[in-house]
């Protein structure tokens, strides 16, 4: 009947994925489902755009699924999922060893509200497709599509969440967290860096480990160590690197330890709770012998607050805060930096207070003499 015609309901699209036989997935198929919810379209363009979208965020050449669109439920099990995460997490993962690579394009501008942006297209042939890498000043991301300047028509501004293959802040992140993408992600910076000089009188501002090559050429290589090795950022203009650091232009004072310098001793406490205080204790010593004051809110605040009452410990954490703002260094003492250890060096940082790492074999290979005050009385 022709009334029965115009109430039948519309069409639904899904995506049924099968893992291929040599996929570390082998074995599982079913529906697309992503952040656990199962994947619908009303439209079969819709459903064919997102598997080809998932096709390309590849970066190596195993694939590890098939796809196919198909009218829900097409005769498949209605039970079955497989979650996009988990593809993705496969897909992405490049091949080991040196990833060939050629720049086919280079973009440079603002991108809206006064961002910056760079952006190196780049094709890898033995993959056959284009990635793009998009530089700004607080980190990379790179694309399968060009979603910021839509020179290849894929319109895909609105399904960024679609075609991001790795987000990349230079604060959170080291270069050896891109493995083989690392050298096109390189030059990217570089041109962006350029541009940016180009267009600036100023100094630009990136963590060392960050700073393009070209730059580092003519720089000081015992202060871009200094900086690399204490986690600090340093400032280069059209000239090169500018040395205005001021933990790295009074190194040498704190390093010469002045009498009355004040240190915030920080060591891990949590585990073999005894094992570390008796640390705390030895690091303390070995401050002594440097000639500087030790402070060691592990040893003074454990005395009276129960590290295992979390009230306590948060007020221990605070009073402990509090004091570091009063100290003239931080040193970060053993060889394990626990979370409340790297609390406090970034409130150090964000501070100016010189940050220094002691490992444990040189607190232990110090000894204070017996003429060093151990034994005097405290009344």
């Amino acid at each position: 009947m022709t009334e029965g015609k115009e109430n039948r309901p519309p069409k639904i699209y899904a995506i049924w994925v099968e893992a291929r036989p040599e996929s570390p997935m082998a074995g599982l198929s079913g529906f697309l489902s992503e952040n656990g919810q199962r994947l619908f379209f009303t439209e079969c363009g819709s459903a064919k755009q997102k598997l080809w979208d998932m096709e390309a965020l590849r970066l190596n050449r195993h694939p590890a699924v098939k796809y196919q669109c198909v009218e829900y439920p097409g005769g498949h099990d209605i039970e079955r999922s497989v979650q996009a995460e988990l593809i993705k997490a496969l897909d992405t993962t490049p091949d080991p060893g040196v990833m060939r690579y050629a720049v086919i394009d280079r973009i440079y501008g603002n991108t809206g509200g006064g961002c910056m942006v760079g952006t190196l297209a780049v094709r890898l042939p033995e993959l056959d497709k284009t990635i793009w890498i998009n530089c700004n000043d607080e980190g990379v991301t790179i694309t399968s599509a060009d979603y910021v300047w839509n020179e290849d028509d894929s319109g895909s501004w609105e399904r960024y969440e679609d075609v991001v293959l790795r987000e990349i802040s230079f604060w959170d992140h080291t270069p050896e967290d891109l493995g083989p993408l690392l050298p096109a992600v390189r030059e990217a910076v570089a041109y962006t860096m350029d541009k940016e000089l180009e267009h600036t009188s100023g100094l630009l501002r990136i963590p060392a480990k960050w700073l393009p090559e070209v730059y580092r050429q003519a720089a000081d290589p015992e202060y871009l160590d200094w900086a690399a090795a204490n986690e600090h950022a340093v400032e280069f203009g059209r000239e090169g690197v500018v040395v205005n650091d001021p933990a790295y232009l009074f190194r040498s004072e704190t390093q010469e330890n002045a009498p009355g310098a004040v240190v915030y001793i920080a060591s891990p406490l949590s585990g073999d709770v005894e094992q570390n205080l008796q640390f705390a204790r030895q690091a303390c010593r070995y401050a002594i012998s440097q000639g500087v004051t030790p402070f060691a809110p592990r040893l003074l605040y454990t005395q009276m607050l129960d590290d295992s009452a979390p009230e306590e410990r948060q007020l221990g954490i605070a009073m402990g805060n509090r004091m570091l703002k009063r100290c003239d260094e931080l040193w970060l003492c053993g060889d394990r930096i626990s979370p409340g250890m790297t609390g406090e060096k970034e409130l150090a940082e964000r501070f100016g207070i010189p940050v220094r790492s002691v490992s444990t074999e040189e607190i232990q290979s110090t000894e204070l003499s017996h003429t060093e005050g151990m034994g005097m009385a405290m009344g």
